[in-house]
């Protein structure tokens, strides 16, 4: 990930079967002066997703376009990656294809990140429902009576939850989190926003406004969700939080009993799981009792 532009930003976009949508979310962004750069990933689009890029980046200095090697697809997840290590800018944040910013996006993030222990800044993302063609007042966020160190337990209880839309954080603070986790279909973004809420303080800017609107349509990259999705994705968190010093300690129980439950079919594997993970990992004993 290289770095040239201080205090600007670098908003990272999967590009994947949004060609009537693109034009809206890169103009939402290219005209915000902390926008230093807009990055387009495309991912093998079967629409013509790939014509207007180039046409983007024709049009507008800050648009700069990628490829998978060999123009594969990789998915959302590979994409951002991508993204974000040719990316340039101190600070990152992301778009998805079909959504767009609101005009005050980065407002409050200038202030906030005046102070340097601030890693990420998380805000509030609206809804646009493209069939009525109209918002309604639902927001997603999270609430700022939280402290910075209750973050993780928060998002791990349902106190609300991060948007990719609405989240801004350092380039140092992925250098302590890793990356979004590719071999996850799903869930990756909260996969990566849990590791963001452990070893960061995020902190929150707008969050009784909007400053991004997800689009709710039709064509949504991935609506299905299943059983064995979110096994998946508890027994990731697992295996990512077992290997972190400092997890809160409710916060780790939650992650235990997640994973277990959720990759246990019988009373007698919760059982085998519950007595495997403390003898390999004694460690998590004192973590968890």
């Amino acid at each position: 990930m290289k770095q040239e532009n201080t205090r600007r930003i670098s908003v990272i976009t999967p590009v994947y079967n949004a060609e009537k949508y693109l034009r809206q979310a890169v103009e939402s962004a290219v005209g915000l002066e902390e926008v230093g750069e807009m990055i387009l990933v495309e991912d093998k689009s079967p629409d013509n997703a790939l014509g207007l890029c180039k046409t983007l980046v024709e049009e507008y200095d800050k648009v700069k376009l990628f490829q998978h090697p060999n123009g594969e697809n990789r998915g959302a997840g590979a994409s951002r990656n991508l993204g974000i290590e040719k990316s340039t800018c101190e600070f990152i944040a992301f778009l998805d294809a079909d959504d767009f910013y609101l005009p005050k996006r980065f407002e409050r993030e200038k202030e906030l990140f005046e102070d340097p222990k601030v890693d990420g800044v998380y805000a509030a993302t609206g809804y646009y429902f493209e069939n009525e063609n109209k918002t309604n007042s639902k927001l997603t966020t999270v609430d700022a009576a939280f402290e910075p160190s209750e973050l993780l337990l928060k998002l791990l209880t349902f106190k609300g939850r991060f948007t990719t839309d609405a989240i801004t954080v350092r380039r140092d603070l992925l250098n302590k989190t890793g990356l979004f986790d590719v071999e996850m279909r799903l869930h990756q973004d909260m996969n990566l926003w849990y590791r963001f809420a452990h070893f960061g303080r995020l902190v929150p800017g707008s969050i009784d406004k909007a400053v991004a609107m997800r689009r709710v349509h039709d064509e949504n990259r991935i609506s299905e969700k299943s059983w064995n999705s979110r096994a998946y994705f508890h027994r990731k968190n697992f295996l990512y939080f077992k290997n972190y010093a400092n997890v809160n300690k409710r916060a780790m129980q939650i992650i235990i009993n997640r994973f277990i439950f959720k990759n246990s079919a019988t009373k007698l594997q919760v059982v085998f799981h519950y007595a495997k993970i403390f003898l390999v990992s004694p460690g998590l004993s004192k973590n968890y009792f």
